[in-house]
Formats: structure tokens, sequence, C-alpha cells
């Protein structure tokens, strides 16, 4: 069984803040090193060690390919009283989930078309890489002072095949990233009980509605990064 650390508690010279979060393959502790810089932990959960043993790699692989401020930095792994961890670096900032859930701001049409362009550009670095990342949630995406997007979470990410992981997989994400920020300033003033598709709820025009139609597959998808690029700077312009 896996230990929970709680505040105070050490591990290895790392000293435990709190818990960040917990999925399937770890538990993630916010923590603090002897020089007082922050970082985080992952630990790695055993029964996925036994049940994934070639999968687990790829994090680890993955991020330490990367020397860009759009990802976080891996610094080390280590082995600590029979559990595996690694170490990350720790991003300044809030993620998407805080700012729409706690912060409820409201995304214009400017801000979003903004986030889109940096969100597509990570994309692109990471299909560079033969990348797809199969997890781009709004918990998973950080907004850091300076306006820069940092992804994060890199365990369900795998290298682009023809089969299982498409780099599709991401546009789909992308656009369900974006119906988040839509729906920040979505005022439902309707009294009808059914509840209705984002594509009639929405207040989007027939650009929008296709370019995010086709980036989740509901329409012909876009073949490479640069249809995407093109159609959404397209959009963009136009709201400015």
């Amino acid at each position: 069984m896996d230990k929970y650390y709680t505040p105070g508690e050490n591990i290895k010279d790392y000293n435990i803040i709190k818990i960040i979060g917990e999925g399937r393959y770890g538990i993630a502790y916010l923590c603090e090193k002897n020089t007082n810089e922050k970082y985080v932990i992952k630990q790695l959960k055993k029964d996925m060690i036994e049940k994934s043993k070639n999968k687990l790699f790829f994090e680890e692989e993955i991020m330490k390919s990367f020397d860009d401020k759009n990802f976080p930095k891996f610094i080390e792994k280590f082995e600590y009283d029979n559990t595996k961890y690694y170490v990350i670096e720790y991003v300044e900032g809030k993620d998407f989930y805080e700012l729409l859930t706690f912060d409820e701001y409201e995304f214009t049409r400017n801000e979003i078309y903004d986030i889109a362009e940096k969100l597509l550009n990570i994309i692109i670095t990471l299909q560079e890489k033969n990348i797809v990342h199969r997890d781009i949630r709004i918990s998973n995406v950080i907004m850091n002072e300076k306006k820069d997007l940092v992804l994060i979470d890199f365990g369900l990410a795998r290298y682009i095949d023809s089969k299982r992981y498409k780099k599709e997989i991401d546009y789909w994400y992308m656009a369900d990233f974006l119906l988040h920020l839509y729906y920040s300033s979505y005022d439902d003033e309707s009294t009808e009980l059914e509840e209705k598709p984002w594509y009639e709820e929405l207040d989007l025009n027939n650009e929008e509605l296709i370019f995010l139609k086709r980036l989740m597959g509901m329409e012909k998808t876009y073949e490479n990064t640069d249809e995407i690029m093109t159609d959404l700077l397209k959009i963009k312009n136009k709201t400015m």
C-alpha cells in the first residue's frame, strides 16, 4: 500500500508542503528543499509500477527531451523507502481549472484566441518531437505571471504512431479546452429544461463552429497544425 505523506514530513531531503494532486500513476506533492526552492515530487504508485512497467519510462524520457519555457524541467529520480519518485520543476502560476472554478475568470474572445495560439504552438513543439500528450485538460495547463502557458503531467504522453497514439487526440483536447474558455462568459438565460449541445448553446459564428468541429473530428479532421494555425489566425484577426 502506498504511503501518503503529510505536511512537514520529509521524502529524502525534500520537505512536504502539501499534496497537490493524485492520478492513476502517482501522488504529486509540493515540496521544499533545504535551499528553500520549491519542487514537485511525483510518488509513483507501487501497484501501477507492477502493472505498467513498460509504460512508465515514457514520462521521464519525454520530459527530459524538453528544454523549453512551456514545459517543466525533469530534475531527478530516486528511490526512497522502497518507492520510486520523480522530482520536477515547480511552475509558479495558476492552472486553468483554478482560473475558471475558483477565480471565476471570464475570458474575452481576444484572450481565448491568444491562448489558443499559444496552446497550438505547444502542440507543434510536441509533434516536432513525435509526441502526443493525450491529456491537455484545463488542470494540466498553467498560466504564469508572464502569461506564458506551461503544459504539465506527461503520465499519459506517448510517441505518435498510426494506430493508438495519434496526433489528432491532442486536437480534440485543444477544442475541449477552448470550450471551457467560451463557457466562462456564457450566460444561460434560457428557461428550457432540455440541455443543448455546445454548438447550439454557445454564441459562436460559423467559422468558430467549423474550427472546433474539425478539431474534434465532427467534421473533416485537420491534417496538420499548419491548417489549424491558418484557420485560427483568420478567426483571431477578425476579433481584433
